[in-house]
């Protein structure tokens, strides 16, 4: 297919995939469980959807994953209805429709979506695996010979395009027609069949002759229509049989439940795809739309005000038309001025019943723009499953590797919440069901010493609260230890025995959400790279949501993200701080009052108020948010206007100036510049014209209630130092060295998750790969020398690649040094982070 085409197709055909591919991990587990007649049921739905995403990749002409998906199709015709699949189907099944996701990952980031371990994954999903003793080699035959007629075709018609005259994209036409070569050739080396084999590998060598017109493509034409003839015999050669399908099979049923589902489609909403960036666009025409309408109730009011105002003018000259006519002097005058009160009077009602009609069409139009509102706000809103589900096939795979039994218990799959939550907070609850896996649930040999169920429970569930929702995170594990968190902050150099004693076990436990911070003492695949809690904390601040932990030590632990239900539209509290006007979510507000000058002192060292017997802490909001403050009106023994705000547990009092008012409030965002901000989650237009702040709340309160601050000296003689390479052994070889030699050291498995790190955690120095998924080392070089704040930071590409050329595109894309990874172990790493980074930093 035409590149271009594929780039525009990309979104809707990965956006529909992501779905499917949910859709059908589900049914693959749900298959293991039930009646026979819900699994027979089941599988017909399974087989139509994996058969409809096979034809999407197919149109596409994205070989890897149709190939990937016709394998399944086979794996799962291959299932019996109402039998319960081989567990070995089911496993490689996952194992693919994973290996198929991290392929539209590479697609979303603009590289070819080839699946990495495909010939693997095949052989999982193979024949040999799951075939009958009575299924025969006829059968493959029969089964290849079909589908490689139809791949001929395709060739033959590749071929007659290439000798057209004219042709406007002969490379993509050229690439294309090599694809089907190789798929060909790739399905003829799974089947076994040489000849096949060997003939695609000549065509796909002279498909790829062809790329550049001329002498050399007539032959190579020549050469592939030779080739494609001998093709066709060879595939017409084999047996031609096709594969019985399982006799059990019922089809009567599945055309009456389609002919049922045809019956029903009346009573069902129809839908269609929409693009994120129209909803958004919508979104914003609508928000203009209520904002134009709170203007015009402004001028609305102005207008009355002015009315009050004329109508007292005229008051006055009936007046003074009166005393004229009372003293007798007013002749001709006093008749015009009469005449004239008379037309303004006229004139006054007229404009009052313009008046009464557009503020009637004004509150017709307030109501349509708020059903508007509702509306789009609903289109943004999904099911909390799309978010949750995917998470049975996390804990099978990854409970399976690590050897535990568990269980998963999902609930509130039916709470609808804004999509954009439901895409960005994927990996964060990834990281925390992880985290409970291998950290909080012991093994069954442990379970059974400890007195529990040899199987462990671990649920997560999604809980609305009004305006905001929590999404909870529980297992029954061994509870999470603050004497061990403790102790790793004081190896790591976080923070002195006598500060981490000082700690209450709460305390403690919040250390775990510190970039970087891991207890685990070896890096295993899943654990003990320090990252994973604090993107879990910075997904929640970005979000404007907070995340709590609690514990019991044997029983288990539990994390709470809090969030709001939608991002957009929120009914703001306008306050002044200092001498700016801010703009906070009212679901972040508890309380407003009025303090006395007794009710705030100090509590070790910690200035609070008392709030009906409870000591919160103190602050001043314009402090807190870095603006220029006024005394406060406590200081000079004067009652004080505050705030307390509460999100997940957490409450602390600010003071303020005055309260402005409230209104809904659209946040905005403020775009690369301010990201950094913390205390900031956007900006919102009042009905005013003006533009305020619009504070993170759960930033603030993270802020005001930490109750200690990690050694920043430490840090200091410590430089950090960021090392991204997708290989493990690499990455951790070169870390190794690194703290030995007295560094700091994070690391990341690609040059996009390096971004991400460096975007959250200060780093002085980067050692990168070059060949990586995602992101190469050239590209994260390049980003890192674009970026506004990360420009300065010195980068090392070592890697394999060692030819004049390559050296010499590595430095000219920014890198300040090069080395070949066989140069590490000869020290040269070392010196040329010692040149880089001095010790002095």
């Amino acid at each position: 297919m035409d590149p271009r085409v594929l780039r525009s197709l990309w979104p809707i055909f990965a956006a529909e995939t992501r779905e499917q591919l949910q859709t059908i991990g589900t049914a693959v587990l749900g298959l293991e469980q039930g009646t026979a007649e819900q699994a027979a049921e089941q599988l017909t739905a399974l087989k139509r959807e994996v058969h409809s995403l096979k034809g999407s990749a197919a149109s596409l002409g994205l070989s890897d994953i149709e190939q990937l998906v016709h394998a399944i199709e086979d794996g799962l015709a291959r299932c019996s209805p109402g039998h319960v699949p081989p567990p070995g189907l089911v496993d490689s099944t996952l194992r693919s429709l994973s290996a198929i996701e991290a392929a539209l990952n590479r697609g979303d980031a603009g590289e070819p979506p080839t699946i990495e371990g495909l010939a693997g994954l095949l052989a999982g999903l193979g024949r040999g695996g799951f075939v009958p003793p009575t299924e025969t080699k006829t059968r493959v035959s029969a089964h290849f010979r079909r589908d490689g007629l139809q791949t001929l075709e395709k060739l033959e018609s590749a071929l007659g395009r290439l000798c057209s005259p004219g042709l406007e994209d002969r490379p993509g036409a050229v690439w294309e027609a090599v694809g089907l070569a190789e798929l060909l050739k790739a399905a003829a080396n799974t089947a076994g069949i040489t000849a096949v084999e060997s003939l695609a590998s000549s065509i796909r060598a002279g498909f790829a002759r062809m790329e550049e017109a001329g002498v050399g493509a007539s032959v190579a034409a020549s050469d592939i229509a030779g080739a494609l003839v001998q093709l066709r015999g060879s595939l017409e050669a084999l047996a031609e049989e096709a594969a019985p399908e399982p006799a059990s099979v019922p089809v009567e049923p599945e055309v009456t439940a389609r002919s049922a589902a045809g019956r029903r489609q009346p009573d069902m909403d129809r839908a269609v795809r929409v693009s994120v960036r129209t909803l958004d666009s919508l979104a914003l025409q609508v928000e203009q739309l209520a904002a134009g309408r709170a203007q015009q109730l402004r001028r609305a009011e102005a207008h009355r005000e002015l009315m009050e105002q004329t109508n007292h003018a005229l008051l006055q000259l009936e007046r003074a038309a009166q005393q004229l006519a009372l003293s007798g002097n007013g002749g001709g005058a006093l008749e015009s001025l009469r005449a004239g009160v008379g037309q303004v009077r006229g004139v006054q009602k007229r404009l009052l019943q313009l008046s009464k009609d557009t503020h009637r069409e004004g509150e017709q139009l307030a109501l349509v723009a708020q059903v508007v509102r509702d509306d789009l706000r609903d289109l943004r809103m999904v099911p909390a499953s799309q978010m949750i589900e995917p998470l049975k096939r996390t804990v099978r795979e990854l409970a399976t590797r690590l050897g535990k039994d568990v269980e998963l218990v999902l609930a509130g799959g039916d709470v609808r919440i804004d999509r954009r939550i439901v895409d960005v907070l994927k990996d964060p609850l990834q990281h925390l069901v992880r985290n409970a896996l291998d950290h909080g649930l012991e093994s069954t040999s442990e379970r059974v010493a400890a007195g529990k169920s040899p199987r462990g429970m671990l649920s997560v569930r999604v809980e609305p609260r009004g305006t905001r929702l929590a999404v909870v995170v529980e297992d029954d594990g061994a509870g999470l230890s603050p004497e061990n968190v403790r102790a790793t902050a004081v190896r790591r150099g976080l923070l002195s025995e006598a500060e981490a004693a000082k700690l209450t076990d709460m305390q403690a436990a919040r250390l775990i959400f510190e970039p970087g911070f891991s207890t685990r003492e070896q890096v295993t695949e899943t654990s003990g790279r320090g990252v994973g809690l604090d993107v879990v904390q910075s997904t929640a601040t970005r979000l404007q949501g907070a995340v709590d932990v609690s514990f019991a030590p044997g029983e288990g632990t539990r994390f709470t993200i809090d969030l709001p239900l939608i991002l957009a539209g929120a009914l703001g509290l306008l306050v002044r701080a200092g001498t700016s006007v801010v703009a906070i979510p009212s679901d972040a507000v508890e309380r407003v009052l009025r303090l006395m000058p007794a009710d705030v002192g100090t509590v070790a060292g910690h200035v609070v108020a008392r709030v009906e017997d409870e000591q919160l802490p103190f602050h001043a909001l314009s402090t807190s948010i870095h603006m220029p403050r006024l005394p406060l009106a406590i200081e000079s023994g004067k009652p004080q206007t505050a705030m307390v705000l509460a999100l997940g547990g957490v409450r602390a009092v600010f003071a303020i100036d005055a309260v402005v008012g409230q209104q809904e409030i659209v946040v905005r965002s403020l775009g690369p510049h301010l990201r950094g901000v913390a205390h900031l989650a956007g900006a919102a237009v009042l009905d005013d014209g003006s533009v305020v702040p619009v504070l993170n709340a759960p930033e603030l309160l993270r802020v005001a209630a930490a109750p200690v601050v990690l050694r920043a000296a430490t840090e200091t003689r410590r430089p950090h130092i960021l090392v991204c390479d997708d290989a493990l052994t690499t990455r951790f070889a070169i870390k190794s060295l690194l703290e030995i030699a007295g560094y700091s050291v994070v690391t990341a498995g690609d040059g996009q998750e390096a971004l991400g790190i460096l975007e959250r955690t200060p780093c002085q120095l980067v050692v990168s790969d070059w060949q990586m998924p995602r992101l190469d080392g050239i590209g994260l070089t390049r980003r890192i020398r674009a970026h506004p704040k990360l420009s300065n930071i010195p980068v090392i590409l070592c890697t394999s690649l060692d030819s004049p050329q390559e050296r010499a595109a590595g430095l000219e894309a920014g890198a300040d040094g090069y080395l070949v990874k066989r140069e590490v172990e000869r020290g040269k790493l070392l010196d040329l982070v010692r040149q880089l980074l001095p010790t002095s930093v």
